[in-house]
């Protein structure tokens, strides 16, 4: 029996259930539609109530919901949908260090549901030069820890979001040109190496001569923390850096493990402005990743990608996984 997982940011939920035209009904068709057995939602930017209400059809006809709702009204806000019983539902990142600032930041939720651990995650989308980047690495230092105690519990676990990085230059349409833009910097990317491995190359790109280009990196290289303000980095962020990618990852990126040979995405993510859609200017900023024995379930990932700009109801596209 298969069990098939999808995760969206939705931008909105409210606004991702409106109908936009004749054609374009929102996010509650899509869920009578999808054979996602659990969704995982981000930047909900609604109460419990609002969501509720929002998705009461979907709710009538047998999804589950459990939400973690943002502190700053209007932002953020993860959520899990599920077909079956959601149950053990943890918000925030318990008693880590640093973790006490994301606590009811609306960025990380899991429960147990289908047999599985799944979590919904939506990081800081950073901006450089700005308090918040420092914002952005200081929850990296929180969740790489967090992440590396989940796998050692063996138990297969999913973690679906919105992470607001490109890992690799294949996951961003025009790199180039953004290499000082927060997103594609030099320490985030790294952190994607440090959980996930350089797969499918030998090494890592941060830094390499394509990378680097003529005259270098503008943004520096792994370790400068480009783009922050207040921000120094601490014990954890040192080891990282020091650390590099292992060549034994806990954790997979399951659309690249299986599309490794794509040389353009697949993208999730097209902002709304200009033809950016209809132009494939995208990212890949949306991922599934999967501990190792989950991960050797996996069988397919894609990504739902709306055939035509106006039948859109997120800027963000599903990105789904299905595990045998």
């Amino acid at each position: 029996m298969s069990l098939t997982v999808a995760t969206v940011n939705v931008n909105g939920i409210r606004a991702a259930a409106k109908q936009r035209n004749e054609l374009n009904h929102g996010i509650l068709p899509w869920l009578d539609a999808t054979p996602a057995d659990i969704v995982l939602l981000q930047e909900v930017r609604a109460t419990p109530e609002q969501t509720e209400a929002t998705l009461a059809p979907a709710l009538a006809s047998g999804w589950h919901l459990a939400q973690a709702e943002a502190a700053a009204k209007g932002r953020a806000g993860v959520a899990i949908l599920s077909r079956a019983r959601i149950d053990d539902v943890q918000v925030g990142f318990g008693e880590l260090p640093g973790a006490e600032e994301f606590g009811d930041a609306g960025r990380w939720i899991e429960a147990k549901t289908a047999g599985i651990t799944v979590a919904s995650v939506y990081l800081p989308s950073g901006a450089e030069n700005t308090a918040k980047q420092d914002e952005k690495y200081r929850f990296l230092d929180v969740l790489g820890p967090y992440l590396a105690n989940r796998a050692a519990s063996g138990e297969e676990m999913v973690v679906g979001g919105d992470w607001n990085i490109c890992h690799r230059r294949a996951d961003l349409k025009n790199w180039r040109p953004n290499r000082k833009k927060s997103g594609f910097l030099p320490d985030e990317r790294a952190f994607m190496d440090s959980l996930l491995g350089t797969f499918p190359d030998a090494s890592t790109q941060v830094g390499d001569a394509t990378d680097a280009g003529r005259n270098g990196n503008p943004a520096g290289g792994v370790g400068d923390f480009f783009g922050a303000v207040d921000y120094t980095p601490g014990r954890v962020a040192q080891a990282r850096v020091a650390g590099g990618a292992p060549g034994d990852p806990q954790w997979f990126d399951v659309l690249r493990q299986l599309h490794a040979d794509e040389e353009e995405g697949p993208y999730s993510w097209w902002t709304w402005r200009g033809k950016a859609f209809d132009t494939g200017a995208g990212w890949r900023i949306d991922y599934q990743i999967a501990s190792r024995p989950l991960f050797k379930r996996a069988v397919a990932a894609w990504v739902d990608k709306a055939p035509d700009y106006d039948l859109r109801w997120s800027d963000h596209s599903p990105v789904l996984v299905e595990y045998n």
